[in-house]
C-alpha cells in the first residue's frame, strides 16, 4: 500500500487551481494503473493554526496514517514534515514544493522546514527539479536518500483543425505576486487562473477553468507564457509542451533554450518591447518535435520510474 498525503488545503482532485493537489491526484490515478493499492489521506485543515504538532488536527493525522500500515508513506507537503518523527511506517518520502528552494535569500521562515528535510535520518527526500535536487544532495545528512521525481501531463489528443487562438499567447497560473501577472498585464495575453484580486476585473483576465478542460484549452493557442521569480517544476509547462505548444519562460522555470522554449534572459524580464517581440515569434515557431519532446514526461512514464526507486531505495 501507497500513501500519498496532501496539504489539506483543498480537496484531492481539486476544483480548479491547485497543483500540488493535481500532481497527487495524477501519481494516485497512474499508480492504480499500474495496479498498487494507493490511498490519499487529505483531511481539510479548518485553520492555519491546525498545521502545528500537538493540535487536534495533526494527531488524527498521524492516526490516520499510522492505522493504514502502509508499505509507504509519501508526503507532499514539507510543512508537514514535523510528522515524520511519530508516524510507524519504515519507508517515508516527503517532496517540497517550494518554489525558491535554491533563492536562500527568499526563504522567510523557511529556513526551519529545508533544515528539518535535509535532516534526513529517517525519511527519503524526493525533489522535483534538478536544481532542487542538487540543493538537497548538497546539505542532506544522508545525499544517497535523495532521487530525483519530475512533474508530468498526461497525453493531450492533438488537434484536427487549426487552433482558435494561433494568434494569442496564454499565461497559466494562480495571479500572485510570484507569478508577476500584474507586471505583464500590459502585454497581450490571455491571463487563466485563480484570482481573489482586481486583477480579475482586466479584459485581459479569463477566468479558471477545471484542470482537464485548461490542459484541451492550450492546443487553443500559439504559446504558453509563465514569467515567474521562483518554480520548481512548473506544472503548466509540462502541461503546455504535451499539448504542442511552445514556450516563453525564464531560468526560474528550470528549462533550458530549445526550438520550441525561448528563455528570457534576468536582464530582459523588465523591457516589455522585447519579451513580446519574442512572444509573438513563439507563435509562429515550427511545433515539430514538441509532442515527442513531452512524452518523456509522461505520468505513465513518471510513475514507473517513482516505482522502480520505491522499490530500490534504502530503508
Amino acid at each position: 500500500m501507497i500513501v500519498l498525503v496532501g496539504p489539506g488545503i483543498m480537496p484531492i482532485p481539486p476544483p480548479g487551481w491547485g497543483a500540488v493537489e493535481i500532481v497527487i491526484w495524477e501519481y494516485y490515478q497512474e499508480l492504480t494503473a499500474q495496479g498498487h493499492n494507493v490511498v490519499i489521506v487529505n483531511p481539510l485543515r479548518t485553520t492555519p493554526y491546525d498545521q502545528q504538532p500537538n493540535t487536534v488536527y495533526s494527531q488524527a493525522l498521524i492516526q490516520e496514517i499510522n492505522a493504514l500500515s502502509a508499505d509507504v508513506v509519501h508526503i507532499h507537503y514539507d510543512c508537514l514534515h514535523y510528522i515524520l518523527p511519530f508516524l510507524t511506517c519504515p519507508r517515508l518520502y516527503i517532496t517540497s514544493h517550494f518554489p525558491y528552494i535554491g533563492s536562500v535569500e527568499k526563504y522567510g521562515g523557511y529556513h526551519e522546514v529545508f533544515h528539518a528535510l535535509c535532516h534526513n535520518e529517517r525519511h527519503s527526500i524526493m525533489a522535483i527539479s534538478t536544481k532542487d535536487y542538487d540543493i538537497f544532495k548538497a546539505y542532506a545528512l544522508h545525499p544517497e536518500k535523495v532521487y530525483y521525481t519530475p512533474n508530468g501531463s498526461s497525453p493531450i489528443p492533438p488537434l484536427d483543425r487549426p487552433g482558435l487562438y494561433l494568434d494569442k499567447s496564454m499565461y497559466v497560473g494562480k495571479v500572485e505576486p510570484r507569478k508577476k501577472q500584474h507586471l505583464y498585464c500590459c502585454i497581450p495575453l490571455d491571463f487563466y487562473g485563480k484570482c481573489d484580486d482586481t486583477f480579475r476585473t482586466l479584459p485581459c483576465y479569463k477566468g479558471e477553468m477545471e484542470h482537464g478542460e485548461m490542459v484541451k484549452l492550450m492546443r487553443e493557442y500559439g504559446s504558453l507564457v509563465l514569467l515567474s521569480d521562483g518554480e520548481s517544476d512548473p506544472l503548466v509547462i509540462k502541461e503546455a509542451l504535451m499539448a504542442g505548444i511552445p514556450v516563453v519562460t525564464n531560468r526560474y522555470s528550470g528549462m533550458e533554450p530549445m526550438p520550441f522554449v525561448d528563455i528570457i534572459p534576468d536582464e530582459k524580464l523588465h523591457d516589455m518591447d522585447y519579451i513580446q517581440e519574442v512572444i509573438e515569434k513563439s507563435r509562429v515557431k515550427d511545433r515539430t518535435g514538441i509532442r515527442e519532446y513531452a512524452s518523456r514526461f509522461s505520468w505513465e512514464t513518471i510513475v514507473r520510474n517513482y516505482n522502480e526507486i520505491l522499490c530500490k531505495s534504502i530503508v
